[in-house]
Order: C-alpha cells, then sequence, then structure tokens
C-alpha cells in the first residue's frame, strides 16, 4: 500500500473539498507513491512525533493540524524552528505526512460530531459546516457542565463564561479554535443557543458572550480534537490497517 492508496482511502471518509479556504489539509510531505511500512496517527506533527514514528518504523504520519498550513518564503532554524526541525526531519528520515484538517472537522462522524457524542447531545443539527447543536440529555447548571465537559474530555484547564448557576438545555460545539468570532455569538444567540463548546476564546468573544447571554465553555484546542487518532484509527481500521497512535503528543497547556 502507498501513501496514495491511504489518502484516497481517507478521501473517502472526508473529501478535500469538504476543507475551509483557509485550509492546507490532504498530502503535505513527501512522496506519494512511498509504499507504507507503518502508520503514526496524532493530533500535531513534533519533533517527538517524528522520534517516535521513526522508532516505531512507520514512515507515513497523519496528522489533524498541517505542517506546513500557508505559502512560506523561507524554512530555517532562525524562523519558524519547530515548523524547520519537523520538516527537515521528515524529509531526512523519508517520512511523508498528510493532514486531515478542516474536512474532518466538518464530514459525518468527524471532530464535531464526536465531541457532540462525548458530551451525549440529542437532536444532533448543522451537518455540512463546522458546527453542531444539539440538547443535552440530562440538567446541568452552567458550572455543572463545564465539569462534565472537562471530565468527558480529560482537560483540566476548562473555563466558562458566563452565569455559573444559568440552566443549561441546548448546546453548539466547534471543536478547535471557534472562538475568534462575535458574529458566531450574534447567530449563536438567535438559534437560542444556552452554551458553546470550543477553544481559543478571544477575549473581546468572551465579553460580546457575556453581554449577549451566550456561555462558553472554553477547552484547549488540543483537547477538543485529540479524538482524531480515534476517528482516523476507525477508519484505517475498516480497511484492517494496522497503526500507531502517539503516546508522547499532549497538551501543551497545565493547570496553575
Amino acid at each position: 500500500m502507498t501513501v496514495k492508496d491511504v489518502l484516497e482511502i481517507l478521501e473517502k471518509f472526508a473529501p478535500s473539498e469538504l476543507q475551509m479556504s483557509f485550509d492546507n489539509s490532504g498530502f503535505c510531505i513527501g512522496d506519494e507513491c512511498l509504499e507504507v511500512t507503518g502508520i503514526m496517527l496524532c493530533t500535531d506533527v513534533t519533533p517527538r512525533v517524528v522520534d517516535e514514528a521513526s522508532a516505531k518504523g512507520c514512515n507515513l504520519i497523519i496528522s489533524h493540524h498541517p505542517v506546513i498550513f500557508s505559502g512560506i518564503r523561507t524554512l530555517c532554524s532562525a524562523k519558524d524552528r519547530m515548523r524547520y526541525a519537523v520538516v527537515s526531519e521528515l524529509i531526512k528520515r523519508g517520512i511523508a505526512q498528510i493532514s486531515m484538517h478542516t474536512n474532518v472537522d466538518i464530514c459525518k462522524g468527524g471532530t464535531n460530531d464526536t465531541v457532540a457524542a462525548m458530551l451525549g447531545l440529542g437532536e444532533i443539527e448543522g451537518e455540512g459546516e463546522p458546527l453542531r447543536t444539539g440538547i443535552l440529555s440530562g440538567e446541568y447548571t452552567l458550572a455543572e457542565f463545564a465539569a462534565f465537559v472537562a471530565d468527558k474530555l480529560s482537560d483540566e484547564t476548562v473555563r466558562y463564561v458566563g452565569d455559573p448557576t444559568r440552566k443549561i438545555r441546548k448546546v453548539a460545539v466547534s471543536t478547535g479554535a471557534g472562538g475568534r468570532d462575535s458574529e458566531l455569538i450574534y447567530r449563536l444567540q438567535d438559534e437560542g443557543i444556552d452554551v458553546l463548546v470550543t477553544a481559543e476564546v478571544k477575549h473581546n468573544v468572551a465579553l460580546e458572550a457575556d453581554y449577549s447571554g451566550v456561555a462558553i465553555v472554553e477547552t484547549t484546542h488540543y483537547s477538543s480534537e485529540r479524538c482524531i487518532a480515534d476517528i482516523i484509527g476507525g477508519v484505517l481500521g475498516k480497511y484492517n490497517i494496522d497503526y500507531h497512535k502517539s503516546e508522547t503528543e499532549g497538551n501543551p497547556y497545565r493547570r496553575a
């Protein structure tokens, strides 16, 4: 099986056409005709993950986030040091790299659907866009729901915006950096959403949400998308393709 063969399997699950306009999903680094000896799954390609892949005989890394996100003018150790280290080591060791990013956020069974399921949401809506909404099966205050999210996503750094005693029923999930745009808050307010579960919430968005009555439960970017390894592993498993899930990556944030 070649890298190209693996990519074709992945694209059946999450076609590249689904990715958002700013994204760079798909085959990124290496030789698409390379015979695959092993596959490593991860959220982010770091130097540790490259070392781990090499040690385990994996010459293909499938990540969520792209190593090269946009056009680059230079690639040197003086700038973007981690990207230089990753790209140079991937090439040196003959390891190919594929990213399955916003196309997997959006597709059916992708990260948004997976996190919504982890939170026990019912009546899921929003297929075909980078957002899912649903109804909680139990009764929670905002403070209780934030603790519930922290437990389900194994994220000890979860925090929230809003009245802790507020009753929560209707939930929106946007994995990754969904907290950067106030326009989303206005939309959720119009749709009667009680709380948004997302990451990377900008200060002005938090203020707008607090004023508008849309609560936010903020996770870390990593914990909202770490399910990618299980998702891609499930896709590969249907074709009896073996893989390793990275044991060296993790959440870069720690609780104070």
